[in-house]
This record gives structure tokens, C-alpha cells and sequence, in this order.
């Protein structure tokens, strides 16, 4: 127990630099502000405490951190190894290895003890980490929700022991000011509050999600890999929109959406549900291969062909403006304390 209980578990997200400008790109004060107020899944005496540091030791431990990230500012999550903690690990990882090996028709022939005693330290560990990356990720998701021109991250490292760092690509943020966010009436939410929304479902946060608003968030979050394509962000935040505006029992046509998402919106957006009409046009122009792109539609190449049918020469206009759409469609479910919306407009063929 000693040895586990000098461990260190950290995970740290860290923002993009802003060339050029003097002004912060992410107000992590919110996020901050739930320190310890986040307790572990199995084991809730125990809980993340949240702090921003001086990063530039990161280069060290994660050697594949990219020269845009910012890692004069950090921020980190880390959890206290105490002994209640390591002992609730302990016996989880206990009891799901003997499940696994009643489960197995061979385990009469099996050293239940002998067996235990050989994985428990591996299950421990990726019980344990499993759920503590997954808090660490919910609390950026939720800090992001509730402010999404506030709370940025461009990049994730972590650090479980040892003198080394993983580093992974994870971006989440329209930037500072952007008109999109003003245009579908983005709003501060409380991240707590949000946080909180999210883990009342915690079997569709660890599995697979089933209600329209998990659906939306499971397309959304595909974003956050950092693609350089905007058409993949425009795509995965179109899928998004859809799933909240559909239901199971039916898939809406072009019309449908377009009344349930006037509906679901808490003021007067026709010009959204305009921009949304244009949007879901070249999503079927796209789907059906009626669109002339570059092979390479990545941030070397931004332009489509001029003068072709259906080509697009801002993709990263229309990849922000339905990124912002999918937030605000989210902040709405948020608000109205729903993970599903029934939907009384519907389209009917005359």
C-alpha cells in the first residue's frame, strides 16, 4: 500500500497560444472553483483537486506537445492516493477479477487467490485511472458548455506515475469573441451545474448513451480530437443537432428539424433556423457526393473551387457557426432540465 500511495495521478489540460495578442485565451476560474467538489465514482471521500501551474516542465515528461500549445499556464487535476481511496480500488478490482474468472468455465482448475494477487495491481490502476480521466474530461466538457468562449483547451497530458507524459490532441473552444457565438445566443451557464447534469446519467456517460442529449453530446465530443478538418467539426456538429431534434420513434425529414429546432430555441432565431436550412443543404450535397473538394481540406488547403456547384470557400465558417449551433442546442436541454424533448411540431406530407 505504500507504494501505491506515492503514486501521482495528473492529468492536465493546457491552452493555445494567441500570437500576437496580450489577452488570455481561457478564464479557468470556474473550473478552479470545483476543487474538491468532484468526488470519485467509487470511492467518494476522495475527491480531484483542480490547481493552474507553471507548465514549461512538461516539455520534459511529454516530448510530442506541439509548439502551439501555451504551457506557461496550466491547469491540473490530481487525486489523493489516502488509504480509504487505494482500499476501495483494492477490493473493486478484486471482486471484478473473480467475476471474470467465475465467468470462464475453467475456473474450477484456477487459483482463485493466486490469480487475484497477480492482476490486482494492473486492474487497480486502470479501474482507477479510467475514472478519474473520465471526471477530469467531464469537468472540462461541462466548465465548456457553460462557457464556451471562456473555457479553452488545446491539448492533454497525463501524467500517472513515473517521469513520464502522455500528450494527446484535445481542442475545445470558438475563440474569444467570435460572431457565431453571438449569433445563436450562446449563454454563461454554471459549470457545476452542468457537471452535475451530466453525471445524473453516469451509466450513459461510461457506456452508451441513449437520450437525446447524451446522443448530441457523443456526436459533439468527436470534435474535441483536434481534427484539422472542418469539415469533420461541421459534420460531427450537424450529427449532433439532428440527434437532439429527433426522436425514437421517428426520423424527422429537413422541415421537422427546422420547426423543432425554432421550437426548442428559447427566442425568435428565424435567422438561424435560415443558416441551419443552408447548413443541412450542403450536409446532403455532401453526403451524396454532390460537392467539389481539394483531396486535402485541412488547414494547408481552406478553399474549395471557385465557381463550382456547391463549393464551399469557407469551411471554417461553417464548421464554427454549427459547432456554436450544437452548444447552444446542448445549453438548451441544459436549462430546460431535459435529456429528452418531446416535440409537438411536427411535418406532415399533404
Amino acid at each position: 500500500m505504500k507504494t501505491l500511495l506515492n503514486e501521482k495521478y495528473e492529468f492536465i489540460a493546457l491552452s493555445q497560444k494567441i500570437f500576437g495578442r496580450q489577452e488570455d485565451f481561457s478564464d479557468w476560474g470556474p473550473v478552479l472553483s470545483m476543487s474538491g467538489q468532484v468526488a470519485m465514482e467509487h470511492a467518494p471521500h476522495s475527491t480531484l483537486t483542480i490547481e493552474q501551474r507553471e507548465g514549461s516542465y512538461l516539455r520534459k515528461l511529454a516530448t510530442n506537445i506541439d509548439t502551439i500549445t501555451d504551457t506557461s499556464k496550466v491547469l491540473v487535476f490530481q487525486i489523493t492516493l489516502d488509504r480509504k481511496l487505494v482500499a476501495t480500488y483494492s477490493e473493486r478490482a478484486r471482486k471484478l477479477i473473480i467475476a471474470q474468472i467465475k465467468a470462464d468455465d475453467r475456473y474450477k482448475r484456477i487459483d482463485v487467490e493466486q490469480a487475484v494477487r497477480r492482476s490486482k495491481g494492473t486492474m487497480f490502476h486502470g479501474e482507477l485511472v479510467r475514472d478519474f480521466e473520465l471526471k477530469a474530461y467531464s469537468i472540462l466538457v461541462a466548465a465548456h458548455l457553460a462557457d464556451p468562449l471562456g473555457v479553452s483547451t488545446h491539448r492533454i497530458a497525463s501524467h500517472n506515475g513515473g517521469g513520464t507524459a502522455t500528450s494527446e490532441g484535445f481542442k475545445m473552444g470558438l475563440g474569444a469573441r467570435t460572431p457565431f457565438a453571438s449569433d445563436v445566443g450562446l449563454r454563461k451557464l454554471s459549470p457545476r451545474t452542468v457537471f452535475d447534469f451530466l453525471w445524473a446519467k453516469p451509466k450513459e456517460i461510461a457506456g452508451e448513451p441513449k437520450s437525446q442529449f447524451m446522443k448530441g453530446l457523443s456526436y459533439v465530443s468527436q470534435t474535441f480530437r483536434s481534427s484539422r478538418n472542418p469539415l469533420v467539426t461541421f459534420m460531427w456538429s450537424l450529427a449532433s443537432i439532428e440527434a437532439m431534434l429527433s426522436t425514437t420513434s421517428d426520423k424527422a425529414n429537413s422541415g421537422a428539424l427546422e420547426l423543432r429546432l425554432l421550437a426548442l430555441l428559447d427566442e425568435n432565431h428565424d435567422q438561424i433556423v435560415g443558416k441551419f436550412r443552408e447548413l443541412y443543404k450542403y450536409r446532403n450535397a455532401l453526403f451524396h457526393g454532390n460537392v467539389a473538394l481539394p483531396y486535402s481540406f485541412d488547414s494547408r488547403n481552406l478553399f474549395g473551387f471557385n465557381g463550382v456547384k456547391h463549393s464551399n470557400t469557407m469551411p471554417f465558417d461553417i464548421a464554427a457557426f454549427t459547432y456554436a449551433l450544437s452548444l447552444k442546442t446542448l445549453q438548451r436541454f441544459v436549462e430546460l432540465g431535459r435529456y429528452d424533448v418531446t416535440y409537438n411540431v411536427s411535418v406532415s406530407k399533404t
